[in-house]
């Protein structure tokens, strides 16, 4: 068990392994232990950290005569050649000749889709037209990632080969392992091409889940149905009645943290309140979308159609850039089911015992939060409270959604703590002890693997909500992203090679 916030708060695993690769102190048993916390092979890590430093060298800057465009930099390229245009097709017209590039003709309107929006060439005159060759990626399929450098956007022009990554704690069972590590323009694409048929069909299932349960929930809260057009940009509410009724709960007991004014970076037009409640509103939605996923693979999915389905309603739902390596419920936290539930409740005596163990397995969380969680902060269906370091702005508030199965636990501890001659203002007083110390000898009696623990601030929702003041889409017309959406007939497969 790693915590990963004592006794400061550290970065993220990535980003510390690519701080110490770029001062040559990187070693192979921190390469080891890295690849074992995040569940990725260390050849997909290797892989791309040499992608982040191709991705950072120096480019090459070449001159060519009679160009509307003096100057072209071709990144990390070694060689250049410069092609008289009649010796050389456009890209456009070897769609055909070769179809790794865009997979058909028809599917070259991916990159921007308006012809106009590529700018991957530079417009000439006729007479002058110069063509700069830059050799293509060597595969279409690499199990690996990028560096998490391009900021997730809807509609942006610019084509990448399909990457399918392998998560090699979902071999084997019902789980997902490998899913596209795209964002939601290509996810569904990407798989589709990539993947044997039964593989596909079990992803674009969860998928498909996402979708309508996001569907589902946006339909309540917003009062609009679901007409899957692109074009309507509405702007809706994330909050319905049940939802502001809960808000207005939390903010009298947790109101110390919310009375001081500016206390929040305001949003377009929002002033405390509509902060508070937007964030509780997007984190509670998150939580119970991912609250008892199966495998990281599933979340992921589930995140990606839920995307989908924000689009359909003219709404934008921003996940971090490295989701598919990020950290938090769902991703690096173990999966609750009733197995577990009736394991730790016949191996433990104290219902409080029993609830600590199981929220340090839903939600990942450090000792250190886990010793300041509030009896006031459970609610019917999740832990709402202000954290051990207080607000900086919106986004620190902690939200965990409680897993059906183990939502009666916490319930019982609940009762016990306030029940007690000298009742307890905390939920887990007495169960986590000293860095952790009691919680570790509750899991090893119980037979269950604590999770690496990850400070709240570090986890995918929390970066989520940093993300959420984004613009919304414009109407986007990639052939990926609208197959995604079903609205599109499937993509040509990739042709053997």
């Amino acid at each position: 068990m790693v915590d990963a916030s004592v006794p400061t708060l550290r970065p993220s695993e990535l980003e510390r392994l690519a701080q110490l690769d770029e001062h040559n102190e990187l070693s192979a048993e921190r390469m080891r232990s890295t690849s074992q916390r995040l569940g990725v092979p260390e050849e997909d890590l290797r892989r791309w950290l040499a992608d982040r430093r191709a991705a950072s060298a120096p480019t090459r800057r070449i001159d060519v005569p009679g160009t509307a465009s003096p100057r072209v930099d071709v990144p990390g390229a070694p060689a250049t050649r410069i092609d008289p245009p009649e010796a050389a097709p456009t890209q456009a017209d070897a769609a055909e000749a070769a179809p790794t590039q865009a997979d058909a003709a028809e599917a070259a309107p991916t990159q921007a889709d308006p012809p106009e929006a590529a700018t991957t060439q530079t417009d000439a005159p006729e007479a002058a037209t110069t063509r700069i060759g830059v050799p293509d990626p060597p595969t279409t399929r690499i199990d690996g990632f990028e560096p998490p450098t391009r900021q997730v956007g809807y509609g942006q022009a610019g084509h990448r080969p399909s990457r399918i990554i392998t998560l090699s704690e979902a071999a084997g069972g019902g789980l997902l392992p490998q899913i596209s590590d795209g964002d939601v323009t290509t996810f569904l694409a990407d798989a589709y091409r990539s993947l044997p048929p039964q593989e596909f069909a079990r992803i674009d299932a969860v998928y498909t889940d996402g979708i309508q349960t996001t569907c589902r929930w946006l339909a309540e809260h917003t009062g609009r149905q679901c007409r899957h057009d692109l074009n309507q940009n509405g702007v809706g509410s994330w909050l319905g009645p049940r939802g502001a009724g809960l808000a207005e709960y939390m903010l009298s007991v947790l109101q110390p943290r919310l009375s001081s004014p500016n206390r929040f970076q305001p949003g377009p037009g929002a002033g405390v309140v509509d902060e508070w409640n937007d964030i509780l509103s997007l984190y509670r939605f998150l939580g119970s979308l991912v609250a008892d996923s199966p495998s990281r693979g599933h979340t992921i999915t589930r995140l990606r159609g839920a995307q989908a389905a924000f689009l359909l309603h003219g709404l934008r739902l921003d996940l971090p850039p490295d989701l598919a390596y990020s950290v938090g419920p769902g991703l690096t936290t173990v999966p609750i089911d009733h197995d577990v539930i009736a394991r730790v409740r016949a191996r433990t005596a104290d219902p409080v015992d029993a609830a600590a163990l199981v929220t340090a397995l839903f939600t990942g969380a450090t000792a250190m939060e886990l010793n300041a969680i509030p009896c006031v902060a459970l609610t019917a269906d999740a832990l709402i409270f202000n954290g051990p370091i207080g607000y900086t702005h919106a986004p620190d508030l902690y939200v965990w959604v409680i897993p059906p199965s183990a939502r009666t636990l916490l319930y019982d501890a609940r009762v016990s703590q306030e029940s007690r001659p000298t009742p307890n203002s905390k939920l887990f007083t007495g169960a986590i002890g000293g860095a952790g110390f009691r919680l570790r000898r509750l899991a090893a009696a119980c037979e269950v693997s604590l999770p690496d623990l990850y400070h709240w601030h570090h986890s995918w929702i929390r970066r989520a909500g940093l993300l959420r003041m984004s613009e919304q889409p414009a109407p986007v017309r990639n052939t990926d992203l609208l197959f995604g959406l079903k609205l599109a007939p499937r993509p040509r497969r990739r042709r053997a090679r």
